[in-house]
């Protein structure tokens, strides 16, 4: 594939906020599944954060005209989830060929196994929309703030540490200057990225993504406003 995948998706099918939306939610917590040949996206949050699973639904609605709406679910351990789909098309295959690799592995009886894995490239980058609503899903779905300063910062932790080095990349690309990979688990080759108060970097990705976030007002936590005013 090359760098014009988001060329070869059918802007009639997908609208603008719906394309940018889907990118944001495939960096964070978003999975599209294949299914023979065409392929659907799911979104799973915990019960606290049903208000922004019905807020995902309602933006991507259209896409979801044969698939039931937000469910509960509690599994065995008592955790409750509200997970929901969009209908299955083979017209995402643009955007599930630039998140996912086939990649090799073995299972427990030491078989060797072919697995699709969600990947940050290069090529990936290139395509990702600079909308709000990219960066505000992503950071809603994989975002937290600092309690002791006006910070923030993205987790990361599947990716490795030149994936997050490219998704800095991607920040930059958006104006969002001063983000910084840092090791979380280092042995484990695991990382985050930090949103430092230093530079005004997270005050500019909380201008950049607060008009989306404000449509929420259960996440509006992760705008971290208290601490704004007590940063030096």
């Amino acid at each position: 594939m090359t760098s014009q995948n988001l060329n070869e998706i059918d802007m009639n099918f997908l609208k603008t906020d719906e394309l940018s939306l889907i990118m944001g939610t495939l960096l964070g917590d978003g999975h599209m599944n294949k299914r023979g040949e065409s392929y659907r996206l799911k979104m799973t949050h915990g019960i606290d954060q049903k208000e922004y699973v019905l807020w995902k639904h309602k933006k991507l609605e259209r896409l979801c005209q044969t698939t039931q709406p937000p469910k509960e679910a509690t599994d065995e351990k008592g955790y409750t989830t509200v997970t929901f789909y969009t209908s299955s098309t083979v017209k995402y295959k643009p955007i599930h060929e630039l998140f996912y690799k086939i990649q090799g592995g073995k299972d427990k009886s030491g078989q060797v196994t072919k697995k699709s894995v969600k990947v940050i490239t290069k090529e990936l980058i290139d395509n990702l929309p600079t909308d709000p609503i990219t960066l505000a899903t992503w950071f809603m779905d994989d975002g937290s703030v600092r309690d002791d300063c006006y910070a923030g910062k993205i987790a990361t932790q599947g990716f490795s540490k030149n994936e997050s080095h490219l998704l800095c990349e991607y920040l930059a690309r958006c104006g969002i200057l001063g983000a910084k990979v840092v090791a979380h688990v280092k042995s484990k080759d695991q990382y985050y990225i930090s949103l430092p108060a230093t530079g005004d970097t997270f005050a500019k990705f909380v201008d950049y993504i607060e008009p989306v976030v404000q449509e929420i007002p259960s996440m509006v936590y992760k705008l971290n406003k208290a601490r704004k005013s007590k940063t030096p």
